[in-house]
C-alpha cells in the first residue's frame, strides 16, 4: 500500500491522525506542520527528542567560546523548562501569522533582552519596534515572562532579571544557529513547531490570531 500523502513511498507507518499507512520520509517531514499528530503518538515523541539532542550537541560543538559554550549548558540545565514555555508561546503566536519569520522573532528576543538589560541598571524603559508583526509579538513575551516572574515569586524561587537575559539569550543563540545554518536545516519556527504540537492544536482551536 503506498503512502497516502506522496503517492510515491510505501505506507510502512501507522498514522493515527490520517487513521492509515504513511511513509517514513512524510513522516519525518510533514508531522505537526501538515499532519496534526496526536501528542501521544510514538513517532512524535521519539522524532522530537532525537531532533532536539541532535542540535543541542551541533550547537554545543559550533561554540568554540568555552566560556560561551559553559553558559549555554548551565542555562539549558537551569532554564530548561522556561525555554520550553517561551517557545510555545512563540509557536501559539505564529500559528495563524504566514509572513512571521524567524528574524521577526529574533528582533521581538532581541528587544526584550534590552528591555531587560536597561531594567537590570536601573531604568523601566520597553523597547519596542515599529514592526506590525513584532511588537505584538514582544509584548506577549513580555507579558508572559513578567506572569511567568511574579508565579516564581510566590512560589518562593523568585527568578531574577539576570535569568530571564540568560533565557532570552540562549533563544537568540538558537535562532542565530537557524539563520545560519546550512540548506538543509529547518528555520527555526518550524523547528520549535514540531517540538510544540499543543501550542498549534490550541491555537488553532481558539480560533487563532490576525493572518497576515
Amino acid at each position: 500500500m503506498k503512502c497516502v500523502l506522496c503517492a510515491k513511498r510505501k505506507g510502512k507507518r501507522f498514522c493515527p491522525a490520517k487513521n492509515t499507512q504513511i511513509c517514513a520520509q512524510c513522516c519525518g517531514e510533514k508531522r505537526v506542520i501538515e499532519i496534526d499528530c496526536p501528542a501521544d503518538c510514538t513517532y512524535l515523541t521519539s522524532g522530537q527528542s532525537y531532533r532536539s539532542i541532535k542540535k543541542y550537541v551541533a550547537m554545543m560543538q559550533q561554540e568554540q567560546d568555552p566560556v560561551r559554550q559553559r553558559k549555554f549548558y548551565e542555562t539549558y540545565q537551569k532554564l530548561g523548562g522556561l525555554l520550553g514555555q517561551v517557545e510555545a508561546r512563540i509557536v501559539g503566536y505564529a500559528a495563524d501569522l504566514r509572513t512571521l519569520t524567524d528574524d521577526h522573532v529574533l528582533e521581538a528576543v532581541v528587544l526584550l533582552r534590552k528591555t531587560y538589560r536597561t531594567e537590570q541598571k536601573g531604568v523601566i524603559y520597553e523597547h519596542s519596534s515599529s514592526n506590525p508583526l513584532v511588537q505584538p509579538l514582544l509584548q506577549d513575551l513580555h507579558s508572559f515572562l513578567e506572569d511567568f516572574r511574579t508565579q516564581s515569586q510566590e512560589a518562593m524561587s523568585a527568578l531574577k532579571t539576570d535569568d530571564l537575559i540568560d533565557c532570552l539569550e540562549a533563544i537568540e543563540i538558537e535562532i542565530g544557529f537557524h539563520l545560519e545554518g546550512d540548506a538543509d536545516l529547518e528555520n527555526y519556527l518550524t523547528f520549535i513547531k514540531r517540538n510544540h504540537p499543543g501550542a498549534v492544536s490550541d491555537s488553532s482551536s481558539d480560533g487563532g490570531l490576525i493572518q497576515v
